[in-house]
């Protein structure tokens, strides 16, 4: 009884697998293999609300399915999935700005059979805002250090610099934090650009277009070449007026200048921004009454770097020494009946003056003739050039002040006589 069960059983597999054979084979019914593996998923593009991902394509497959999270798990609120992509190519719509997701791609098969999802991969949206609060912090010879706020969504940023004026390539600096310096060269100042940026894991970087930038510079070299231009008004030469000039600084955002008397004492302290002085074309005026005709008087220059509220300055000039016209210049003869005797010019001491030179010309344009040079406060002029003075003609002359400091001669105004000079006349001698 035994051997008949058990030949049932066997002849009942056997029936069953014959069964199968006619179904699947007989009539022609096909099983499809699942698909491949999808490999090679990477990050093509970002935008603020999406990413877009390629992948390569996995032979004899009707399309495939996208699927995004924020967690690895792929669940949660975060969690979606696109499907029926028929390219190895797909976009992901409807994300956060600036956060950073979990994605991975699964082949389809024409009877909806599944593949192996990918490896997940993390992909980044753009941050939704540009970086604020940019600002320097400090400036140094040959550096400048910034920072900013921390910008939503942002955990890179590229702070891109070159020298400002210039259409140079744009040097970048990446970094993590929300500060950074930038070294270079001596008094320059640079255009500074600060782009806020995501990045992940794959180094994928997802970058806002448009950057915070401000201009940023060193401290400014040591100026040179001070003198002064002029001085006193177009009618008097003892008005308080004194115009300066100097080379200017690339990193100075404005200058500072201090004139002390001939002995060092403080008269006054005033500022110019670089904007001013260039509109100035070079030039500096000062009008204070506190310059006087009596004495030699010392500038220095200092250029000066804007950092937030603070003014830092570079090396001071050499000092530069200048003064007015002398005062009381005036002429008389020194003989009422004979020129021959001579015209005696006169003027008041200047402190700090080592010497005078007198100079005469019977022009008010040019053609001066040095008549001498004193340490008192007179001289007579007897000649103008190689010839006697003559009665019945107008001469034109000039006082000018001089002071030596360690070999190198400085002058009072000549610039004044330019417009216009003391006059001498000998019609009634």
């Amino acid at each position: 009884m035994k051997s008949l069960v058990n030949g049932a059983v066997k002849f009942s597999k056997l029936w069953m697998l014959a069964l199968m054979c006619v179904l699947f084979l007989g009539v022609g019914i096909k099983v499809e293999a699942a698909p491949g593996q999808v490999t090679g998923v990477k990050q093509e593009a970002d935008a603020t609300y999406g990413v877009g991902l390629s992948w390569n394509g996995v032979p004899d497959v009707a399309s495939y399915s996208i699927e995004w999270c924020e967690d690895l798990t792929f669940m949660g609120t975060s969690y979606g999935k696109k499907d029926n992509i028929t390219q190895n190519i797909g976009t992901i719509t409807g994300l956060t700005s600036g956060k950073t997701y979990y994605a991975r791609v699964t082949a389809v098969a024409a009877d909806g059979t599944l593949g192996q999802s990918s490896q997940a991969i993390q992909v980044v949206t753009t941050p939704s805002s540009v970086v604020q609060g940019l600002k320097q912090t400090k400036a140094e010879n040959k550096k400048v250090s910034l920072s900013w706020n921390q910008a939503e969504g942002a955990n890179l940023y590229d702070v891109g610099y070159r020298k400002a004026g210039t259409q140079d390539k744009l040097k970048y600096i990446t970094t993590d934090k929300t500060a950074c310096a930038i070294s270079g060269a001596a008094d320059v100042k640079y255009e500074v650009y600060v782009y806020a940026m995501r990045t992940c894991d794959t180094g994928y970087v997802a970058s806002v277009e448009k950057p915070t930038g401000m201009y940023m510079s060193t401290l400014p070299k040591k100026i040179t070449k001070v003198k002064m231009v002029e001085s006193g008004s177009d009618t008097n030469p003892q008005a308080g007026i004194v115009v300066f000039s100097w080379n200017a600084s690339k990193a100075a955002d404005g200058y500072e200048i201090e004139i002390s008397s001939n002995n060092g004492k403080k008269i006054l302290k005033k500022t110019i921004t670089a904007k001013q002085f260039e509109a100035s074309r070079g030039f500096m005026e000062v009008n204070s009454s506190k310059l006087k005709n009596t004495q030699f008087m010392r500038i220095k220059v200092k250029g000066y770097t804007q950092v937030g509220k603070s003014k830092k300055t570079g090396p001071a000039s050499n000092i530069y020494y200048f003064a007015k016209c002398p005062n009381n210049i005036k002429n008389a003869p020194v003989n009422n009946s004979d020129l021959a005797a001579g015209v005696k010019v006169s003027w008041s001491k200047m402190t700090g003056a080592n010497n005078y030179t007198v100079y005469i010309s019977t022009s008010s344009n040019g053609g001066w003739k040095k008549a001498g040079t004193t340490k008192g406060t007179s001289l007579v002029i007897k000649k103008c050039g190689g010839s006697t003075l003559r009665t019945g003609v107008t001469y034109y002359y000039k006082v000018v002040a001089n002071k030596k400091v360690k070999g190198k001669t400085y002058s009072s105004d000549k610039a004044w006589y330019k417009r216009f000079s003391y006059i001498m006349r000998t019609y009634y001698y």
